[in-house]
């Protein structure tokens, strides 16, 4: 695969931004020579890098392509409100119309906030229910974004004191319990991804009564309950997790599928508690920007009416059965996803080096032979994913299987 175009404007970009690309995007967070590390353009369910290769696109973005890329309707409907003037003095009507679509789809939702990252919404959830508590200790559990708070001993950020927040372990109502009784009466809320997805960690569903006993411990304490669904709001129910499991938490943070790919996330709640908001600090300079409402608007209009998580599903049920027959007859030590709109497989890096070197090798195989999957995060499926997509996973998938 020609990768030359990609590893001279990679080293162009070091000389002027540091490492070249940052964050989870770097070249080292994939296989370095088997994956492209600049993309051109994006049609549907595949990409095509600056090179002129192209895949089928298993991670979208990291989650926020539900449709596909470029979708026709969402980019007209942006378009539409770019043409208008959409980074205005004051919030466009078109932000009233999008908050009662999410009352209307969301079980926790009564009241709405709008802004431009996951980092954002889960941060504006945490400051809303210290605001309405008067309490400031939170308890938290998984991948809440980059922001100080949620994140432990990377240089820059300070240690966070646990008076302030805490970590528990996902699928332990043991922990939560004990540390609910440990820091009874300063827990101002309980933050947790309803689904478990730590990077390089196979998805995690909750054990049966997990969510409504965490449910439980919160109304036991006083605390307000957030879901982070950033990635599972969505996707796996057009209603989130929430809604797939039957738990309501008070507040949930939602993104990435909400506005195929355009940058848009929310806070959602209760009244009562999304209230403690407007006596607490939060703004954007763009959180009130049209343009990203409208495709937000367009893109829920596909999902309520097009039948699009049906396919996703149905796609993705198909993947996984093929890719657990196909992982039993090479006898293979890796897991597959436990949710088909969410393929994985996950190379358990605790068994040995060989784990690290057979992923590499693996995922490695797989963008050789045009399939762009991320070696240590699950993926994703979107509703331009065709039954030939999908053969060409399968094919690339076997091909990687007899390369190790």
């Amino acid at each position: 695969m020609d990768l030359n175009r990609s590893e001279a404007l990679y080293e162009r970009a070091k000389r002027v931004i540091p490492g070249g690309i940052p964050g989870i995007r770097a070249p080292e967070n994939y296989v370095r020579g088997d994956y492209p590390i600049l993309l051109a353009s994006g049609a549907g369910g595949r990409i095509t890098d600056v090179d002129g290769n192209e895949f089928v696109d298993l991670l979208l973005g990291y989650g926020p392509i539900i449709l596909g890329h470029g979708e026709t309707k969402v980019d007209a409907a942006a378009a539409e409100r770019a043409r208008e003037g959409f980074c205005l003095n004051l919030p466009e009507p078109i932000m009233i119309e999008l908050a009662e679509k999410l009352v209307t789809l969301v079980p926790s939702a009564e009241r709405v906030l709008f802004f431009k990252t996951g980092s954002d919404a889960t941060t504006a959830a945490v400051r809303v229910a210290r605001a309405h508590t008067g309490k400031s200790l939170i308890l938290r559990c998984g991948y809440h974004g980059w922001h100080d708070w949620c994140l432990e001993q990377d240089p820059g950020v300070p240690v966070i004191s646990p008076e302030e927040v805490v970590p528990f372990p996902y699928n332990d109502l043991d922990r939560l319990a004990s540390l609910l009784k440990q820091h009874s009466g300063r827990v101002a809320g309980i933050i947790i991804t309803p689904i478990g997805h730590e990077f390089d960690r196979q998805i995690d569903p909750p054990g049966e009564g997990y969510l409504a006993g965490v449910r439980k411990l919160a109304d036991e304490h006083n605390a307000v309950l957030i879901f982070d669904e950033v990635r599972s709001g969505f996707r796996v129910h057009i209603g989130g997790a929430q809604a797939l499991y039957g738990v309501t938490p008070d507040l949930t943070a939602l993104g990435k599928a909400l506005a195929n790919g355009y940058p848009l996330t929310a806070l959602t709640g209760r009244a009562s508690i999304m209230e403690a908001s407007r006596s607490t600090f939060i703004s954007s300079t763009y959180f009130g920007n049209g343009m990203d409402m409208a495709a937000a608007l367009q893109t829920l209009e596909h999902l309520e009416h097009s039948r699009v998580l049906e396919h996703i599903a149905q796609l993705g049920t198909d993947l996984q059965r093929e890719m657990q027959g196909m992982v039993e007859a090479f006898g293979l030590p890796v897991t597959v996803s436990p949710y088909p709109q969410m393929p994985f497989l996950h190379f358990d890096a605790d068994l040995s080096q060989d784990q690290d070197r057979n992923r590499n090798r693996f995922y490695g195989a797989l963008a050789r032979e045009g399939v762009f999957a991320h070696p240590r995060h699950h993926g994703f499926l979107c509703w331009r994913h065709s039954a030939a997509d999908m053969e060409r996973v399968l094919e690339a998938c076997r091909k990687a299987c007899q390369s190790i």
